[in-house]
């Protein structure tokens, strides 16, 4: 029998041939991974402890930044588009370290309504920002890729993007709180991202603009005589893109999940279990079980259809909120839990695993399958507008965690747990059951028009894509 390990790894032995530049953008994004992930982490709990916003408020403008990050990427993609890798790299890593740094500084420098306000600014600033990485990043690891090794490609992107995300909350998220408390810690991540955004700035100085792995892909006529709003326009009346939005709009629900892990997990461990709650560490857990899958069931899973691959993964990921929408004392029941912080403990853990392996299923090659398909002088484009229906989701979430916290898991729900005095309707397990409802629309919705969406569609557009050489 083949050792799945090795098979997977000797796929990468075909990177030998990749350029520099192609190592250069996953270091890039590994940077702002750290940077990232470690602050997503935080930034609900950081409005609330160093700013002052209660959990709405929190809430809310964790949402805003989301809503006007999906906002800037409408323009933002067709903008790369004509600029082109380095100089969007230089204006979105710009705008993150100025408003990275801020988030970490003006704490200390201001407070009340005057600090909430600036923090209001910093979070458009970053917003503005992070709507640059996201395109530029795809784009660039088209153009650093032929097409016989995109695949693996991206699977390299993938596995050291969620890499990144287990340096980031199991050392750097725990660690600094470790190192300076809950409160000063939380800035000094932010001010490590200022950091992780040079890191990343000195890296895109190294990047060969016109280096292009396929010469089939260099745009002639170029998008240098259009202009962004005329590239914008012209995607949005592609057949192919109007079909794939509207399969990505129909995982809404799904993705809603997603958001959680930022913008409820953080609070809800806080308050069901301890305030010290070590939360990089239960946020490492997903990246960790990513990577490990990635190593033993990619090969496995690739032989399948992506539409089916989509449903069994959505599917299982929605699923999963099933075991926080538990009824407490059901918990209690089974054998070897003996108190409430047990069941809380065994619900929370057996979310992340089956969530963590919802997400492998249908994550990795989905990314690389909208960049393989968009047309070689419009990647920024597709990718800008291919990833809204996410960032729709983030601010749709952002709302309505914060109602929703306030409501069923707000601060000091846990001594009335522990003595019985809530009923299940008024308990965090009944906000898990609003959430799974959400989540179910997603897979029942892409069934329901998976004829539709698989004439001509994604399904067949990946067929003629893997007979092409690029899985």
């Amino acid at each position: 029998m083949s050792n799945p390990v090795r098979n997977y790894f000797s796929e990468f032995g075909v990177l030998k041939s990749a350029s520099r530049d192609f190592w250069l953008t996953n270091a890039i994004q590994f940077f702002d991974g750290l940077a990232y992930f470690s602050m997503v982490t935080v930034l609900s709990i950081y409005l609330t402890t160093n700013c002052g916003f209660n959990d709405v408020d929190a809430g809310a403008w964790f949402g805003i930044y989301m809503l006007f990050v999906t906002a800037f990427m409408f323009g933002v993609g067709s903008i790369c588009d004509v600029i082109g890798i380095k100089k969007s790299y230089f204006i979105g890593f710009g705008l993150l370290a100025l408003a990275r740094l801020g988030l970490g500084v003006v704490p200390v420098l201001l407070h009340g309504e005057a600090l909430q306000w600036v923090v209001k600014g910093l979070l458009l600033i970053m917003s503005l920002g992070t709507a640059f990485i996201a395109p530029v990043t795809m784009t660039s690891l088209r153009r650093y890729t032929t097409k016989s090794v995109r695949a693996t490609g991206f699977n390299v992107y993938y596995l050291l993007m969620n890499i990144g995300a287990i340096i980031a909350n199991a050392l750097i998220v725990d660690g600094f709180a470790k190192i300076w408390g809950d409160v000063d810690g939380k800035l000094a991540i932010l001010d490590f991202g200022f950091l992780m955004s040079l890191c990343a700035v000195g890296c895109t100085a190294l990047l060969r603009e016109d280096n292009y792995a396929e010469d089939s892909e260099r745009a002639t006529g170029g998008n240098d005589t259009k202009r962004p709003l005329h590239i914008l326009l012209e995607v949005w009346k592609e057949r192919a893109f109007q079909k794939l939005l509207l399969f990505l709009v129909l995982t809404i629900g799904v993705r809603l999940v997603f958001t959680n892990q930022m913008l409820v997990m953080p609070k809800y461990y806080t308050r069901v279990l301890y305030t010290d709650f070590e939360l990089g560490l239960a946020s490492s857990i997903n990246p960790f079980i990513i990577v490990l899958g990635l190593i033993a069931i990619i090969p496995i899973i690739n032989r399948f259809a992506t539409v089916r691959l989509i449903i069994i993964g959505m599917a299982i990921s929605a699923l999963s909120l099933v075991f926080l929408a538990l009824p407490l004392e059901w918990v209690l029941r089974m054998p070897g839990i003996h108190n409430i912080t047990q069941a809380y403990f065994f619900v929370i853990i057996a979310q992340i695993v089956v969530f963590a392996f919802g997400e492998l299923i249908f994550m990795p090659r989905f990314t690389e399958y909208i960049a393989s398909v968009s047309p070689p002088d419009k990647v920024s484009s597709y990718m800008a507008l291919a990833a809204l229906p996410m960032f729709i989701a983030k601010p749709i979430n952002g709302f309505v965690s914060g109602i929703l916290i306030s409501k069923f898991c707000y601060d000091g729900i846990r001594p009335k747990i522990d003595t019985g005095n809530i009923a299940f309707w008024d308990s965090p397990e009944f906000m898990w059951v609003i959430y799974l409802i959400l989540a179910a629309l997603s897979p029942l919705a892409v069934i329901a028009l998976r004829n539709f969406l698989t004439q001509q569609g994604p399904e067949a557009s990946a067929t003629t894509a893997n007979e092409g050489g690029t899985p």
